[in-house]
């Protein structure tokens, strides 16, 4: 992302905060940046796009931020997985964005909506594949049910306290996901024993299937973008990792280990220049959606 859109993006966001959702015009965002409308168009088709544009931005820094965490650390650990899970809280507090969540939850807009329907499916998929790692392959029939069990039950404590069922600013939200967790421990134990599952990880996985291909695509187009911008630039090195990872991603030939080599070394190679942000960005991509097709082809096979 270059500075100019970011500029835009953070002046969007303190104007989101101080005026609302509503409020807010594309004239006082262009007013806060100090850019034309035309400028402003040429980023977001819209003041929604702009306003989802702050929220894809917090999630890739949530998703770099736990990929971190994990970096050579035991991905059985309960207390690790916590900290992962609460880590999209923190980034979300740091950049006050629950207003933002809150009015595009509650939108009547087609794309707001299926934005949220996406962040959801993708963290119910990413929690299933991490109690995959910690309960261990017995688990993985229900995963699913535990994935959705535990969103569910920090969802309702939440709700609980934001009706006033206990002070917001005496609640603390580190004890809740370890709770949360524990309470999921018994859910696991019991699910495992009775092989009882309600929902099974096959319609997770349809689910996340019928994403897939709409991903890839727009995917691919950030893929060429870039490698055009590299290509501008000279820079061989960043048009010989776009090739590979556009080659993985209509092929997906190359294993999960090799395809991680890859976006770490990409990600690191770049992690000090301009090109920085984007090539997180993309890594991160590239990576969930591998992990998604991978699953996705287990459930068609």
């Amino acid at each position: 992302m270059n500075e100019r859109k970011m500029k835009v993006i953070l002046a969007a966001q303190q104007v989101f905060e101080e005026k609302g959702i509503i409020a807010t015009s594309v004239q006082d965002i262009l007013t806060a940046a100090g850019i034309s409308k035309g400028t402003f168009y040429n980023y977001f088709t819209s003041k929604n796009a702009c306003l989802l544009a702050i929220l894809e931005m917090a999630n890739d820094e949530s998703i770099t931020r736990r990929r971190k965490l994990l970096l050579g650390q035991d991905r059985t650990d309960k207390t690790l997985f916590a900290q992962q899970i609460l880590t999209r809280a923190h980034v979300d507090r740091e950049r006050n964005l629950l207003p933002i969540y809150e009015a595009v939850f509650f939108s009547n807009d087609e794309e707001m909506r299926t934005f949220v329907r996406k962040q959801y499916l993708s963290e119910i998929t990413w929690l299933s594949g991490r109690l995959l790692e910690v309960y261990g392959p017995e688990s993985e029939p229900y995963n699913a049910d535990g994935a959705v069990m535990l969103v569910g039950i920090m969802q309702h404590i939440l709700h609980f306290v934001k009706v006033g069922g206990k002070e917001k600013s005496s609640f603390n939200y580190e004890q809740l996901v370890p709770f949360a967790i524990r309470r999921l421990d018994d859910l696991m134990a019991g699910m495992l024993a009775n092989d009882d599952k309600l929902l099974g990880k096959a319609l997770l996985e349809k689910l996340a299937y019928s994403d897939d291909e709409d991903a890839k695509e727009v995917l691919l187009k950030e893929l060429r973008d870039m490698l055009a911008r590299f290509e501008k630039d000279g820079e061989d090195k960043g048009v010989e990792y776009i090739t590979f990872l556009t080659d993985e991603l209509v092929t997906g030939k190359c294993g999960s280990t090799i395809l991680e080599s890859v976006t770490n070394s990409f990600q690191e190679h770049y992690s000090t220049t301009a090109y920085a942000q984007c090539a997180e960005k993309l890594a991160n991509q590239i990576q969930s959606l591998h992990e998604l097709r991978e699953k996705s082809i287990d459930f068609l096979g």
